[in-house]
Protein backbone atom coordinates (compact mmCIF):
# COMPACT_ATOMS: atom_id res chain seq x y z
CA UNK A 1 0.00 0.00 0.00
CA UNK A 2 1.04 3.62 -1.04
CA UNK A 3 -1.16 5.93 0.99
CA UNK A 4 -0.84 5.13 4.83
CA UNK A 5 1.03 6.72 7.32
CA UNK A 6 2.30 5.79 10.27
CA UNK A 7 2.71 7.77 13.36
CA UNK A 8 3.81 7.15 17.36
CA UNK A 9 0.38 7.60 19.71
CA UNK A 10 0.76 7.76 23.54
CA UNK A 11 -1.91 7.92 25.65
CA UNK A 12 -4.47 7.68 23.34
CA UNK A 13 -7.05 7.43 26.59
CA UNK A 14 -5.48 10.35 27.60
CA UNK A 15 -4.39 9.14 31.18
CA UNK A 16 -1.08 9.07 31.89
CA UNK A 17 0.74 11.78 33.80
CA UNK A 18 4.57 11.97 35.49
CA UNK A 19 4.79 10.50 38.66
CA UNK A 20 1.30 7.33 38.79
CA UNK A 21 -0.15 6.66 36.01
CA UNK A 22 1.37 5.64 32.92
CA UNK A 23 0.34 5.33 29.41
CA UNK A 24 0.55 2.73 26.58
CA UNK A 25 2.73 3.68 23.13
CA UNK A 26 0.91 2.31 20.03
CA UNK A 27 1.94 3.15 16.40
CA UNK A 28 -0.90 4.27 14.45
CA UNK A 29 -1.35 3.08 10.59
CA UNK A 30 -3.83 5.16 8.44
CA UNK A 31 -5.35 5.70 5.42
CA UNK A 32 -4.45 9.29 4.14
CA UNK A 33 -7.25 11.15 3.97
CA UNK A 34 -9.47 9.30 5.91
CA UNK A 35 -10.79 8.20 9.86
CA UNK A 36 -9.48 4.26 8.92
CA UNK A 37 -6.56 3.10 10.91
CA UNK A 38 -5.17 0.55 12.97
CA UNK A 39 -3.50 0.52 16.04
CA UNK A 40 -0.24 -1.66 16.67
CA UNK A 41 0.28 -1.87 20.64
CA UNK A 42 3.66 -1.99 21.42
CA UNK A 43 3.11 -2.81 25.01
CA UNK A 44 5.36 -0.49 26.37
CA UNK A 45 4.20 1.74 28.85
CA UNK A 46 5.51 4.68 30.10
CA UNK A 47 5.15 8.35 32.05
CA UNK A 48 3.78 11.07 29.91
CA UNK A 49 7.56 13.07 30.56
CA UNK A 50 9.44 9.50 29.60
CA UNK A 51 7.73 10.29 25.76
CA UNK A 52 9.05 11.99 23.29
CA UNK A 53 8.03 12.21 19.47
CA UNK A 54 9.95 15.10 18.25
CA UNK A 55 12.07 13.71 14.93
CA UNK A 56 10.71 10.18 15.73
CA UNK A 57 9.91 8.69 19.04
CA UNK A 58 12.68 9.00 22.16
CA UNK A 59 11.83 7.55 25.49
CA UNK A 60 13.63 10.06 28.62
CA UNK A 61 14.11 9.96 32.29
CA UNK A 62 14.28 6.13 32.11
CA UNK A 63 16.88 3.85 33.56
CA UNK A 64 16.70 1.30 30.26
CA UNK A 65 15.73 4.55 27.72
CA UNK A 66 17.90 3.58 25.31
CA UNK A 67 16.85 -0.14 24.96
CA UNK A 68 13.40 0.99 24.77
CA UNK A 69 13.97 3.21 21.97
CA UNK A 70 15.76 0.97 19.81
CA UNK A 71 12.89 -1.42 20.41
CA UNK A 72 10.05 0.79 19.55
CA UNK A 73 12.34 2.30 16.27
CA UNK A 74 12.71 -1.23 15.08
CA UNK A 75 9.23 -2.24 15.39
CA UNK A 76 7.94 1.22 13.50
CA UNK A 77 10.56 0.25 10.50
CA UNK A 78 9.27 -3.47 10.07
CA UNK A 79 5.65 -2.30 10.29
CA UNK A 80 6.38 0.37 7.78
CA UNK A 81 8.35 -1.87 5.49
CA UNK A 82 5.68 -4.24 5.61
CA UNK A 83 2.79 -1.56 5.48
CA UNK A 84 4.51 -0.26 1.80
CA UNK A 85 5.30 -4.22 0.77
CA UNK A 86 3.17 -6.79 -1.96
CA UNK A 87 1.95 -8.36 0.88
CA UNK A 88 0.17 -5.35 2.82
CA UNK A 89 -3.11 -5.08 0.07
CA UNK A 90 -5.68 -3.25 2.66
CA UNK A 91 -5.35 -1.85 5.72
CA UNK A 92 -6.09 -5.09 7.58
CA UNK A 93 -3.49 -7.13 6.32
CA UNK A 94 -1.17 -4.76 8.57
CA UNK A 95 -1.93 -6.89 11.54
CA UNK A 96 0.24 -9.85 10.27
CA UNK A 97 3.71 -7.66 9.82
CA UNK A 98 5.41 -9.60 12.16
CA UNK A 99 3.72 -13.44 11.15
CA UNK A 100 5.65 -16.06 9.17
CA UNK A 101 4.98 -19.20 8.00
CA UNK A 102 7.38 -21.66 9.37
CA UNK A 103 8.96 -24.38 6.64
CA UNK A 104 6.99 -27.45 6.72
CA UNK A 105 3.59 -25.38 8.02
CA UNK A 106 0.06 -26.51 6.90
CA UNK A 107 -1.00 -25.12 3.99
CA UNK A 108 -4.63 -25.86 4.88
CA UNK A 109 -4.11 -23.61 7.93
CA UNK A 110 -2.90 -21.12 5.44
CA UNK A 111 -6.20 -20.98 3.69
CA UNK A 112 -8.29 -20.84 6.58
CA UNK A 113 -6.12 -17.96 7.99
CA UNK A 114 -6.49 -16.15 4.69
CA UNK A 115 -9.99 -16.93 4.49
CA UNK A 116 -10.73 -15.23 7.94
CA UNK A 117 -8.33 -12.01 6.67
CA UNK A 118 -10.25 -11.75 3.75
CA UNK A 119 -13.10 -11.42 5.78
CA UNK A 120 -15.93 -11.82 2.86
CA UNK A 121 -19.24 -10.01 3.59
CA UNK A 122 -21.35 -11.89 1.23
CA UNK A 123 -22.35 -15.41 3.02
CA UNK A 124 -22.67 -17.00 -0.33
CA UNK A 125 -19.25 -16.25 -1.25
CA UNK A 126 -18.05 -17.12 2.46
CA UNK A 127 -19.88 -20.52 2.07
CA UNK A 128 -18.35 -21.20 -1.38
CA UNK A 129 -14.56 -20.46 -0.05
CA UNK A 130 -15.43 -22.90 3.58
CA UNK A 131 -16.76 -25.74 1.35
CA UNK A 132 -13.34 -25.43 -1.05
CA UNK A 133 -11.08 -25.61 1.55
CA UNK A 134 -12.92 -28.92 2.54
CA UNK A 135 -12.63 -30.44 -0.61
CA UNK A 136 -8.93 -29.61 -0.66
CA UNK A 137 -8.32 -30.78 3.07
CA UNK A 138 -10.87 -34.13 2.05
CA UNK A 139 -8.35 -34.48 -1.05
CA UNK A 140 -5.41 -34.93 1.85
CA UNK A 141 -2.56 -34.32 -1.22
CA UNK A 142 -2.26 -30.62 -0.26
CA UNK A 143 -1.32 -30.77 3.24
CA UNK A 144 2.18 -28.66 3.22
CA UNK A 145 3.52 -25.97 0.79
CA UNK A 146 5.90 -28.51 -0.73
CA UNK A 147 2.79 -30.86 -1.70
CA UNK A 148 1.93 -28.14 -4.26
CA UNK A 149 3.13 -29.00 -7.24
CA UNK A 150 1.54 -29.58 -10.96
CA UNK A 151 1.59 -33.67 -10.41
CA UNK A 152 -0.41 -33.20 -6.88
CA UNK A 153 -2.75 -30.68 -8.73
CA UNK A 154 -3.65 -33.42 -11.69
CA UNK A 155 -4.69 -35.77 -8.89
CA UNK A 156 -6.57 -32.88 -7.57
CA UNK A 157 -8.39 -32.98 -10.48
CA UNK A 158 -9.02 -36.66 -10.82
CA UNK A 159 -10.58 -36.82 -7.33
CA UNK A 160 -12.51 -33.62 -7.71
CA UNK A 161 -13.72 -35.51 -11.00
CA UNK A 162 -14.67 -38.40 -9.18
CA UNK A 163 -16.77 -36.48 -6.39
CA UNK A 164 -18.68 -33.26 -8.22
CA UNK A 165 -20.98 -33.48 -10.74
CA UNK A 166 -21.10 -29.82 -12.23
CA UNK A 167 -18.78 -28.88 -14.70
CA UNK A 168 -19.41 -25.22 -12.37
CA UNK A 169 -18.62 -26.80 -8.89
CA UNK A 170 -15.30 -28.08 -10.33
CA UNK A 171 -14.88 -24.81 -12.04
CA UNK A 172 -15.58 -22.88 -8.71
CA UNK A 173 -13.19 -25.15 -6.45
CA UNK A 174 -10.13 -25.00 -8.90
CA UNK A 175 -10.51 -20.79 -8.86
CA UNK A 176 -10.73 -21.02 -5.20
CA UNK A 177 -7.60 -23.06 -4.74
CA UNK A 178 -5.89 -21.04 -7.35
CA UNK A 179 -6.32 -17.81 -5.35
CA UNK A 180 -4.58 -19.22 -2.53
CA UNK A 181 -1.92 -20.98 -4.45
CA UNK A 182 -1.27 -17.25 -5.75
CA UNK A 183 -1.56 -15.74 -2.43
CA UNK A 184 1.36 -18.19 -1.20
CA UNK A 185 3.43 -17.48 -4.61
CA UNK A 186 2.97 -13.33 -3.15
CA UNK A 187 4.32 -14.02 0.24
CA UNK A 188 6.98 -16.07 -1.52
CA UNK A 189 5.95 -18.89 0.84
CA UNK A 190 6.50 -21.15 -2.40
CA UNK A 191 8.24 -19.83 -5.12
CA UNK A 192 6.09 -21.73 -8.30
CA UNK A 193 2.23 -21.49 -8.86
CA UNK A 194 1.95 -25.17 -10.54
CA UNK A 195 -1.92 -23.54 -12.39
CA UNK A 196 0.78 -21.79 -14.48
CA UNK A 197 0.84 -24.91 -16.37
CA UNK A 198 -2.32 -26.62 -15.56
CA UNK A 199 -5.95 -25.39 -17.42
CA UNK A 200 -8.69 -24.85 -15.35
CA UNK A 201 -11.43 -26.93 -17.02
CA UNK A 202 -14.16 -24.48 -17.54
CA UNK A 203 -17.73 -24.18 -16.15
CA UNK A 204 -20.54 -24.91 -18.67
CA UNK A 205 -22.36 -21.30 -18.80
CA UNK A 206 -26.01 -21.63 -17.71
CA UNK A 207 -27.78 -18.99 -20.08
CA UNK A 208 -28.92 -16.65 -17.48
CA UNK A 209 -33.48 -16.32 -17.78
CA UNK A 210 -34.86 -12.52 -17.98
CA UNK A 211 -38.23 -11.66 -18.89
CA UNK A 212 -39.04 -9.53 -21.90
CA UNK A 213 -40.64 -6.49 -21.64
CA UNK A 214 -43.89 -7.81 -23.15
CA UNK A 215 -43.59 -10.32 -19.77
CA UNK A 216 -42.61 -7.62 -17.43
CA UNK A 217 -46.10 -5.68 -18.41
CA UNK A 218 -48.49 -8.70 -17.65
CA UNK A 219 -46.37 -9.37 -14.60
CA UNK A 220 -47.49 -5.74 -13.46
CA UNK A 221 -51.11 -5.77 -14.71
CA UNK A 222 -51.64 -9.21 -12.56
CA UNK A 223 -53.71 -8.88 -9.57
CA UNK A 224 -52.28 -10.99 -6.74
CA UNK A 225 -54.66 -12.25 -4.39
CA UNK A 226 -52.41 -12.31 -1.31
CA UNK A 227 -50.57 -9.63 0.65
CA UNK A 228 -47.31 -11.88 0.31
CA UNK A 229 -47.86 -12.27 -3.33
CA UNK A 230 -48.38 -8.54 -3.70
CA UNK A 231 -45.34 -8.00 -1.67
CA UNK A 232 -43.29 -10.41 -3.53
CA UNK A 233 -44.60 -8.88 -6.70
CA UNK A 234 -43.22 -5.43 -5.63
CA UNK A 235 -39.80 -6.49 -5.18
CA UNK A 236 -39.79 -8.29 -8.13
CA UNK A 237 -40.68 -4.94 -10.54
CA UNK A 238 -37.95 -3.43 -7.85
CA UNK A 239 -35.44 -5.34 -8.94
CA UNK A 240 -36.57 -5.17 -12.65
CA UNK A 241 -35.78 -1.88 -13.20
CA UNK A 242 -33.09 -1.52 -10.30
CA UNK A 243 -31.54 -4.21 -10.97
CA UNK A 244 -30.20 -4.53 -7.30
CA UNK A 245 -29.62 -8.12 -5.87
CA UNK A 246 -32.25 -9.45 -3.38
CA UNK A 247 -29.42 -8.86 -0.56
CA UNK A 248 -28.87 -5.22 -1.64
CA UNK A 249 -32.70 -4.68 -2.25
CA UNK A 250 -33.39 -5.48 1.35
CA UNK A 251 -30.96 -3.14 2.55
CA UNK A 252 -32.35 -0.41 0.53
CA UNK A 253 -33.47 2.93 2.08
CA UNK A 254 -34.22 6.62 2.02
CA UNK A 255 -30.43 7.38 2.54
CA UNK A 256 -29.56 5.28 -0.35
CA UNK A 257 -32.10 7.70 -2.60
CA UNK A 258 -30.43 11.13 -3.58
CA UNK A 259 -30.59 14.05 -6.68
CA UNK A 260 -28.21 14.53 -9.02
CA UNK A 261 -29.00 17.46 -11.67
CA UNK A 262 -32.85 17.23 -10.60
CA UNK A 263 -33.31 13.42 -10.94
CA UNK A 264 -33.25 10.52 -8.29
CA UNK A 265 -30.59 8.23 -8.34
CA UNK A 266 -30.28 5.25 -6.14
CA UNK A 267 -25.91 5.44 -5.03
CA UNK A 268 -24.38 2.57 -2.80
CA UNK A 269 -22.32 -0.43 -2.78
CA UNK A 270 -22.74 -4.23 -3.38
CA UNK A 271 -22.46 -6.37 -0.46
CA UNK A 272 -21.06 -9.37 -2.55
CA UNK A 273 -18.66 -7.16 -3.68
CA UNK A 274 -18.37 -3.77 -1.79
CA UNK A 275 -18.19 -2.35 -5.64
CA UNK A 276 -20.03 1.13 -5.99
CA UNK A 277 -23.09 1.58 -7.86
CA UNK A 278 -25.31 4.17 -9.21
CA UNK A 279 -28.38 4.20 -11.22
CA UNK A 280 -31.36 6.56 -12.27
CA UNK A 281 -34.44 5.68 -10.19
CA UNK A 282 -36.93 4.59 -12.96
CA UNK A 283 -40.55 5.70 -12.47
CA UNK A 284 -41.63 2.05 -12.37
CA UNK A 285 -39.38 0.79 -9.49
CA UNK A 286 -39.81 4.46 -7.59
CA UNK A 287 -43.80 4.32 -7.34
CA UNK A 288 -43.67 1.03 -5.50
CA UNK A 289 -40.36 2.28 -3.08
CA UNK A 290 -43.06 5.24 -2.41
CA UNK A 291 -46.22 3.16 -1.54
CA UNK A 292 -43.28 1.31 1.25
CA UNK A 293 -41.67 4.52 2.01
CA UNK A 294 -38.44 3.31 0.15
CA UNK A 295 -38.11 0.16 3.17
CA UNK A 296 -39.30 -2.91 1.09
CA UNK A 297 -40.35 -5.57 3.43
CA UNK A 298 -38.34 -8.22 5.38
CA UNK A 299 -38.31 -11.53 3.51
CA UNK A 300 -36.12 -14.83 3.47
CA UNK A 301 -34.15 -15.28 -0.12
CA UNK A 302 -35.60 -18.72 -0.37
CA UNK A 303 -39.18 -17.70 0.52
CA UNK A 304 -39.33 -14.99 -2.29
CA UNK A 305 -38.07 -17.27 -4.52
CA UNK A 306 -40.55 -19.94 -4.16
CA UNK A 307 -43.17 -17.14 -3.85
CA UNK A 308 -41.69 -16.09 -7.33
CA UNK A 309 -43.06 -19.09 -9.13
CA UNK A 310 -46.66 -18.37 -7.90
CA UNK A 311 -46.01 -14.78 -9.52
CA UNK A 312 -44.67 -16.07 -12.88
CA UNK A 313 -46.80 -18.77 -13.01
CA UNK A 314 -50.26 -16.27 -12.19
CA UNK A 315 -49.09 -14.30 -14.54
CA UNK A 316 -49.00 -16.32 -16.93
CA UNK A 317 -45.11 -16.42 -17.57
CA UNK A 318 -43.59 -19.74 -18.50
CA UNK A 319 -40.41 -19.27 -17.43
CA UNK A 320 -39.80 -20.14 -14.31
CA UNK A 321 -38.66 -17.03 -12.92
CA UNK A 322 -36.27 -16.15 -9.53
CA UNK A 323 -34.15 -13.05 -7.92
CA UNK A 324 -31.88 -13.60 -10.50
CA UNK A 325 -34.17 -13.24 -13.15
CA UNK A 326 -34.92 -9.35 -12.37
CA UNK A 327 -31.57 -8.73 -12.33
CA UNK A 328 -30.61 -9.93 -15.66
CA UNK A 329 -33.95 -8.51 -16.90
CA UNK A 330 -33.15 -5.29 -16.13
CA UNK A 331 -29.68 -5.86 -17.63
CA UNK A 332 -30.87 -7.12 -21.17
CA UNK A 333 -33.61 -3.90 -20.85
CA UNK A 334 -30.19 -1.60 -20.49
CA UNK A 335 -28.49 -3.45 -23.09
CA UNK A 336 -31.41 -2.77 -25.44
CA UNK A 337 -31.99 0.75 -25.07
CA UNK A 338 -28.28 0.99 -26.38
CA UNK A 339 -26.50 1.64 -22.84
CA UNK A 340 -22.34 0.46 -23.15
CA UNK A 341 -21.46 -2.52 -21.64
CA UNK A 342 -19.26 -0.86 -19.16
CA UNK A 343 -22.09 1.62 -17.94
CA UNK A 344 -24.41 -1.46 -17.64
CA UNK A 345 -21.91 -3.06 -15.40
CA UNK A 346 -20.90 -0.08 -13.45
CA UNK A 347 -24.91 -0.04 -12.61
CA UNK A 348 -24.82 -3.06 -11.52
CA UNK A 349 -22.12 -3.54 -9.09
CA UNK A 350 -20.29 -5.83 -11.31
CA UNK A 351 -16.55 -6.03 -10.30
CA UNK A 352 -15.24 -7.15 -13.95
CA UNK A 353 -17.26 -6.68 -17.39
CA UNK A 354 -17.30 -10.75 -17.78
CA UNK A 355 -21.02 -11.16 -16.55
CA UNK A 356 -22.00 -8.12 -18.15
CA UNK A 357 -20.17 -9.60 -21.50
CA UNK A 358 -22.53 -12.51 -21.07
CA UNK A 359 -25.68 -10.33 -21.20
CA UNK A 360 -24.56 -9.06 -24.21
CA UNK A 361 -23.69 -12.82 -26.23
CA UNK A 362 -27.10 -13.83 -24.62
CA UNK A 363 -29.18 -11.17 -26.51
CA UNK A 364 -27.04 -11.88 -29.79
CA UNK A 365 -28.41 -15.40 -29.33
CA UNK A 366 -31.85 -14.79 -28.73
CA UNK A 367 -31.35 -12.09 -31.81
CA UNK A 368 -30.26 -15.02 -34.39
CA UNK A 369 -32.53 -17.56 -32.83
CA UNK A 370 -35.69 -14.78 -33.44
CA UNK A 371 -34.56 -13.89 -36.99
CA UNK A 372 -34.04 -17.93 -38.04
CA UNK A 373 -38.11 -17.79 -38.28
CA UNK A 374 -37.71 -15.91 -40.85
CA UNK A 375 -35.75 -18.31 -43.15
Amino acid sequence: MDNIQLRYLFDRIKEADNNTKKGLLNIEVRISGTNKRILISTGIHLFKNQFSDRNGFKCRNHNNAPAITGKVVDMYRKIEAFAFSDKCRQLSDIKAWDKSVEVGASFIDFMKEELRRRNYPALNTAHSQRMAIRKVEAFGGFKYFADLTYQNLLKFDTYMRRTVKMPSSLNKVHVILHSYIREAVRQELITKDPYASFTIPAAKFKEPVYLTSGEVERILKWEPGTELLQQTKDMFIVQCFTGLAFVDMQRLSGADIMEVEGRKVIKSNRKKTDSAFILLLLPEAEKVLERYNYRLPRMAINSYNQRLKLVGKGAGIEKVISSHSARHTFAVYLINKGVSLSVVSKTLGHSSLTMTQRYAQLLSKTVIDEMSKLL
